[in-house]
């Protein structure tokens, strides 16, 4: 994290940037904002938290890699900011000041000014929730240590700490919801792990008021009625429940979601409520009465938020995992706009086609998986077909078809050409990590969680044969997390959760030898250019290289955070070991076995690394499903 008054001063100007941009055509976001030595990154990261903006107009949209401004009418990004990297973000009452949570201190934008008002700053603890009182004086956040930390907002002064949360497993986490009373003098929290209980304080003394305890399920969220009179929370039972805010007596349950309520707030007279639940639809309700007034639907992924418009004529709804912002009217319930791109979860590989031209990589929310053009980033086709997650794609060698693997076992071959779906293979009882063709093409192979590696005719989807992945117990391992093949396609290696790396036999499917020495499971493997070397990556933070022909360790190298490393790679000419791990990615010099480059911008695992067939891109892929393209010619080495 940058210090001193650079820091801040950056700050003023991205907001600055983001904030008061004019409606403008269309940018190509994929280059905006980039870390030193990407050249493009593809996906916006999975969506987290959203406000509208004074006017109505823009949406500031927290994602994984950084805070998005959106025009809701035209549905177009205006911009992005990656740094600083923010927990959380609120709106004051007034419309004037926004405040963002970022690494223990609150930073306050006036958006009329477009200064840096204050930073409040308390303890060392992450903050991961705010509001705002309802007169705007007093800035409430939830830290990482279970504390709700109050500030004056215009001295910056922490004026009280409540602390009364306890968590679970005994470990620091977060409070993960806020609430005001709309008369200012009662504040409601729930925590992240003990979402069990809500807790009612007395903002003037700081202390805790009332507890609410028999919950029928775990809270998602709660709100204050405009009158302080009740207390709305939605349940993971799928129901919303209305508390009495003084006495803390429930007054009703409303019923007609079928999955988990994560939002839940009031209109500003009181009448209605309106909820997002993990159903994927949209609803409100007579507060009074209970009564079920309207349902909006269209979100493909749970998790949906909602928020008013500040006018109210509008609300704008969010899919987490779903990676959609959805525009609806009120009135009529007619959806107005949907915004598109955002990542889901699960990013865990990509390739290059072996011809150079062409990207696929998985990540996408809908299980789609996009084809782009390596030169120019332009999207050429998205394949549709898988009904769940993607977990791998490989192309064939000439680049025609591509292979990917579903976390339902199932291995599809689509026509890149076309994009057309050519067949699906099954047999699989598990996901399929890893996969790879023959050299010549004609055979594909496939690594399991079902503890198996399994051979298919590509011509004909016919299984040839199959290798069991491991030699323990099935029930005591969770099968092969990655196969890699040796560039004369004679040799499988298979790196499971059993931390041993065995190598086979292509041929025979007999083990020819057994690599031991990591202290964790083993993610990653990979085969030298030359096939004399294996690299494989751990959970014990370490990458190994051993001699393949006579299984002796050649060398280790350390993981300094001590973070699992996740993925493997080397460049077309051996010369460059890649190694990913928690959102920094290795570059080591291999003919030194000195030299270290360190490439930023990730925010979150590494999952997958691939270099171009010329070694000047190389790929990385994290698991919120953002992929990033890397100059290898711009890298320093020391």
């Amino acid at each position: 994290m940058k210090t001193g008054l650079f820091f801040p001063v950056m700050l003023i100007l991205l907001l600055t940037a983001a904030l008061f941009l004019p409606s403008s055509p269309a940018q190509d976001y994929t280059r905006w904002q980039l870390p030193e030595g990407a050249i493009a990154r593809f996906g916006k990261g999975m969506l987290t938290e959203f406000v509208y903006l004074p006017d109505g107009h823009r949406l500031t949209v927290l994602s994984s890699i950084g805070t998005w401004i959106y025009d809701v009418r035209t549905g177009e990004a205006l911009d992005l900011i990656t740094e600083p990297f923010t927990e959380d973000m609120r709106l004051s009452p007034d419309g004037k000041t926004l405040a963002a949570a970022t690494d223990g201190s609150v930073y306050l934008w006036d958006l009329q000014t477009k200064k840096l008002k204050n930073v409040l700053v308390g303890d060392t603890h992450r903050i991961g929730s705010l509001t705002f009182s309802p007169t705007g004086e007093t800035v409430a956040g939830g830290t990482w240590n279970n504390a709700i930390q109050l500030w004056d907002m215009h001295t910056g002064k922490l004026l009280k700490t409540l602390i009364g949360h306890t968590d679970l497993n005994t470990r620091s986490m977060t409070i993960r919801f806020i609430a005001y009373s709309d008369d200012g003098k009662r504040l409601a929290s729930v925590g992240w792990e003990d979402r069990t209980t809500i807790r009612i304080w007395d903002v003037e003394t700081g202390q805790l008021r009332q507890t609410i305890t028999e919950l029928p399920k775990h809270i998602y969220s709660v709100a204050y009625s405009p009158d302080s009179q009740s207390l709305v929370g939605g349940g993971s039972d799928s129901n919303i429940y209305l508390w009495d805010a003084g006495t803390g007596e429930r007054l009703k349950t409303l019923v007609g979601h079928t999955a988990g309520v994560g939002s839940v707030t009031y209109s500003r007279d009181g009448t209605t409520l309106v909820s997002g639940s993990w159903d994927k639809t949209i609803r409100f309700w007579n507060a009074s009465t209970g009564e079920l007034l309207k349902t909006l639907i269209g979100h493909t992924e749970g998790g949906v938020a909602v928020m008013y418009a500040p006018d109210e004529k509008t609300v704008a709804s969010m899919s987490y995992y779903g990676g959609t912002i959805r525009i609806w009217d009120v009135g009529t319930a007619k959806l107005l706009k949907t915004i598109t791109g955002h990542t889901g979860s699960f990013g865990r590989s990509v390739a290059f086609s072996p011809d150079g031209q062409m990207l696929a990589y998985n990540g996408m929310p809908d299980n789609t998986i996009p084809l782009r053009d390596v030169q120019s980033g332009q999207l050429l086709k998205i394949l549709t077909g898988h009904t769940d997650t993607v977990n791998s794609v490989r192309f064939s060698p000439d680049s025609s078809v591509l292979a990917s693997g579903g976390w339902d076992g199932s291995i599809r071959l689509w026509d890149v050409a076309t994009g057309q779906l050519q067949k699906t293979i099954t047999g699989h009882e598990k996901g399929v990590p890893s996969i790879n063709y023959s050299p010549d093409g004609a055979t594909l192979m496939s690594g399991s969680w079902d503890n198996t590696i399994r051979f298919w005719d590509v011509g004909t989807g016919k299984h040839l044969k199959t290798i069991v992945g491991n030699i323990a117990q099935l029930d005591a391992i969770q099968g092969v997390r990655a196969i890699a093949l040796s560039p004369d396609g004679g040799t499988i290696a298979s790196a499971t959760d059993e931390k041993v790396i065995r190598l086979w036999d292509v041929h025979t499917g007999k083990l020819k030898d057994s690599l031991v020495g990591h202290t964790n499971e083993v993610a990653a493997v990979a085969f030298s250019p030359s096939g004399a070397v294996l690299a494989s990556g751990s959970d014990d933070a370490t990458v190994r290289l051993s001699d393949v022909e006579t299984g002796k360790l050649l060398n280790t190298f350390k993981e300094p955070t001590r973070s699992s490393v996740l993925s493997v790679a080397f460049s077309p000419d051996g010369r460059i070991l890649a190694s990913g791990c928690s959102g920094v990615i290795r570059l080591r010099d291999t003919s030194t076995k000195r030299n270290t480059v360190t490439l930023t911008g990730h925010t979150t695992w590494v999952r997958a690394l691939a270099f171009s067939p010329d070694g000047h891109i190389l790929a990385s892929i994290d698991e919120s499903g953002v992929v990033m393209l890397w100059d290898m010619n711009q890298v320093r080495w020391q």
